[in-house]
């Protein structure tokens, strides 16, 4: 099972084997409400703008690629119910529920929990569709869980164990640095440019500055050089606006210029005033108010 990715769910014909001798994959249609999510789905958030695009797509030409599960057998006051575990396609299966279709397509497939993992990480690294701090806690997991070494966690990933360790690394960030990194607002690279901090403490304290500098990673791992020679964040490297005098400058600009959707913002190292109009005609007539 191992690096063989999702293309071993789904086996290829062999022309060597007889037709009458072929183990074929059943697709059966499978009320959508029994199907439950993976509880190794690495991803903890979906963009919906995304499933309901993919919607649109099912809506349009159909379910090209059936969800593979896992047949659970739950024993109740009536006797035996199945309800299916999902291995791959939990996209699929959620944008079919955004656009309520019943019953979707499934392949039932036996995978142990070590599998299922395997599966939904490699879909998803595949599809690019994993924020690092998501895809190293699935790293983190393969390892933890089932005792994993790197190199073999960098077969089924398909990526280097270099790739593999450096990713774990950023799981030693603070949890703010990681929600930071979640979310988008700073890089893989500006969270391994701050593991260089000597000491870890240093990282919170940098992290307001990185974001409001608008630092690349190669001013990021400058100032962290700067700050592990110094021993100390520099308070004054990037200054704020306080946030008195910014409401008092908005005010007096906003008079002056006849104006009021305005706003004062810091980038780097500069005051800007971000000036916001509904069209190009009110940008227009605003124009021929100042000029007079």
């Amino acid at each position: 099972m191992i690096g063989k990715g999702i293309e071993s769910l789904i086996p290829k014909k062999d022309s060597s084997v007889p037709e009458d001798k072929v183990k074929k994959d059943f697709i059966f249609w499978i009320e959508i409400d029994k199907i439950k999510p993976n509880p190794y789905q690495p991803r903890k958030e979906f963009d919906l703008e995304a499933l309901d695009s993919l919607g649109e797509s099912i809506k349009k030409y159909g379910m090209l690629q059936p969800i593979i599960v896992n047949k659970i057998e739950k024993k109740t006051e009536r006797g035996l119910s199945y309800e299916y575990q999902i291995v791959a396609g939990e996209r699929r299966w959620r944008a079919s529920q955004r656009i309520g279709l019943k019953q979707v397509p499934v392949i039932i497939k036996e995978q142990s929990n070590r599998e299922k993992l395997e599966i939904a990480l490699i879909e998803n690294v595949q599809r690019k569709n994993l924020n690092p701090i998501d895809k190293a806690e699935a790293f983190e997991r393969l390892r933890a869980e089932f005792s994993l070494l790197e190199k073999e966690i960098a077969k089924i990933a398909g990526t280097s164990r270099e790739a593999i360790a450096n990713s774990l690394r950023i799981l030693s960030l603070p949890i703010e640095a990681k929600k930071a990194l979640r979310e988008g607002k700073i890089s893989e690279g500006h969270a391994r440019a701050m593991l260089g901090f000597k000491d870890h403490k240093f990282i919170k304290e940098f992290l307001e500055e990185l974001i409001n500098g608008g630092y690349s990673v190669r001013e990021t791992e400058r100032r962290v050089k700067e700050i592990n020679a110094g021993s100390s964040v520099k308070k004054n490297v990037i200054k704020k606006v306080p946030q008195m005098v910014s409401e008092f400058l908005e005010k007096k600009i906003k008079q002056i210029l006849s104006i009021n959707d305005l706003k004062i913002s810091k980038k780097k190292n500069n005051i800007q005033v971000i000036m916001n109009f509904k069209s190009e005609e009110e940008m227009n007539e605003w124009l021929k108010k100042v000029r007079g």
